[in-house]
């Protein structure tokens, strides 16, 4: 009597739903890169376009962007070899958001005329009476 022992074989059925379910969990992730490319002057979710231009002998990069809707222009030179799209796109909400908060403080504004202002706004008296039991 000859007994053959034949391995056990998983249904195809299992790794199927299995392969169906991770691809079900990656189609739902968001790519940020992607959802967060507005334009920082208009606000246009869909008019910002960047462009990089990579030279492959020396690594450095150049970036361009344009905005489709307000016409805003904007261009990086000499960017470093581990820049990318996020990357450029993060420098320019940095440098538009810079300038425009620089440019909203009135000249010839000093530190220590707006901490004296804050030390006033912030004078604030609170009377608590102790209740007797």
């Amino acid at each position: 009597m000859r007994l053959i022992y034949m391995a056990r074989r998983r249904s195809k059925w299992r790794r199927t739903t299995a392969i169906v379910k991770k691809m079900m969990q990656e189609a739902k992730k968001v790519k940020a890169y992607e959802s967060l490319r507005q334009c920082p002057v208009c606000g246009n979710p869909h008019s910002l376009s960047i462009d990089l231009n990579e030279d492959k002998s020396s690594g450095r990069k150049d970036a361009f962007i344009k905005c489709a809707a307000c016409g805003f222009e904007y261009s990086m030179k000499n960017l470093p070899p581990i820049a990318d799209v996020f990357w450029v796109y993060s420098k320019i909400l940095d440098n538009v958001h810079g300038t425009s908060y620089q440019s909203q403080a009135p000249s010839g504004y000093r530190l220590e005329e707006v901490e004296k202002e804050i030390e006033e706004e912030m004078d604030i008296e609170i009377d608590i009476e102790e209740q007797k039991e």
